[in-house]
């Protein structure tokens, strides 16, 4: 991470990678949707096929925004003068033009992957992608699931860095996901492939008002994965597993747009009952980081740059930037940075 006093935001944003557009059911009718990738304006919509698309946002006659126009007959209709374009970015039509028209290719595109009811899309425009998007965990039959999007002011590390930092939960968060008894834990940090994990020993388990008896402590894991997935996985036997996998999109250097993907289930509750929880405290504590990342992200324009001190409770932070940046460089697999093994006795 920068040294104090920089005068700006740290921002590291891996390049060419997969990024989340928008969930599945976000392009069920026919409105496209404004996206945007560090200051790019895109755009996604589906097609008359069904398939979706992500293409610039820029209408190459008068430069309209796509995304303020529709889908019309299976194609993307610009709302200035109605020249059609399908999910290759080919302009199809132009209304009012005899004979048709030759223009191929009018629009820039970018590959496109929907997989587990998110569409993603690759960073570079008109570039072949590499590799897949990130897979959602597989629950099994009868898992629920619930979706939340929230756009946060910071950047996508602080938004990454957030999400997998236990020690604010008990002061942000308090009494919604640790109860007022702390607890002795003992956290180990290793590599993953593309990513770091933490693994934490000896948390009890709760959620909200759903415990287990006997003391049954949880199995709980944080995870980053390049390019922009911060998740949270806990188990207690038969009676949870639950994970929060939250992917990210950097729309600028200070605006990230997160979809908190939480999928449970439980084979001694009924998993209406553990759906229920997760809507009724999921929101809350959504809310509750984002208030405190923009008071973070306010904090740092107003001393005029960021100042960072931690601690050995400060287990991703460093570890996710350095991973980040190396992103950045275009370093994937075994050219990552090692992220060196670290464990902690703390107090959650």
């Amino acid at each position: 991470m920068p040294e104090a006093g920089t005068g700006r935001h740290s921002v590291a944003v891996p390049r060419p990678a997969w990024y989340p557009a928008c969930t599945s059911r976000q392009l069920r009718n026919r409105k496209p949707i404004a996206v945007e990738l560090m200051g790019e304006a895109l755009v996604a919509f589906r097609d008359g096929a069904g398939r979706a698309s992500v293409l610039v946002d820029r209408c190459p006659h008068r430069n309209a925004p796509l995304s303020a126009g529709r889908v019309h007959h299976g194609a993307l209709e610009c709302g200035y003068h109605g020249w059609r374009f399908d999910a290759d970015g080919g302009c199809v039509a132009i209304p009012g033009l005899l004979g048709g028209t030759s223009e191929r290719k009018a629009v820039g595109t970018h590959a496109t992957r929907e997989l587990d009811g998110i569409v993603w899309f690759w960073s570079e425009v008109d570039d072949e992608p590499q590799g897949d998007p990130f897979r959602l965990p597989d629950l099994g039959n009868g898992a629920r699931q619930v979706v939340l999007t929230h756009d946060i002011d910071a950047t996508m590390h602080a938004a990454i860095e957030n999400t997998l930092d236990v020690p604010h939960t008990a002061f942000v968060h308090r009494g919604l996901l640790r109860g007022a008894k702390p607890s002795e834990l003992t956290a180990r940090r290793r590599q993953v492939p593309g990513g770091v994990e933490v693994e934490y020993l000896g948390e009890p388990f709760g959620l909200g008002f759903v415990r287990a008896k006997g003391g049954r402590s949880l199995e709980h894991h944080d995870r980053f994965i390049l390019p922009c997935v911060a998740q949270v996985e806990y188990r207690a036997g038969d009676w949870l597993h639950i994970v929060n996998s939250v992917l990210h999109l950097p729309m600028g250097a200070t605006r990230t747009r997160a979809w908190f993907v939480l999928r449970a289930t439980s084979a001694r509750l009924p998993n209406r009952l553990v759906e229920a929880v997760i809507r009724l405290q999921g929101p809350r504590v959504a809310r509750q980081d984002v208030r405190i990342l923009a008071r973070q992200s306010a904090t740092i324009a107003r001393f005029g740059g960021e100042q960072f001190s931690s601690t050995d409770l400060d287990l991703f932070g460093n570890a996710v930037w350095r991973l980040l940046r190396a992103g950045e460089q275009g370093l994937r697999g075994d050219d990552l940075p090692a992220i060196e093994p670290r464990e902690v006795e703390l107090r959650a």
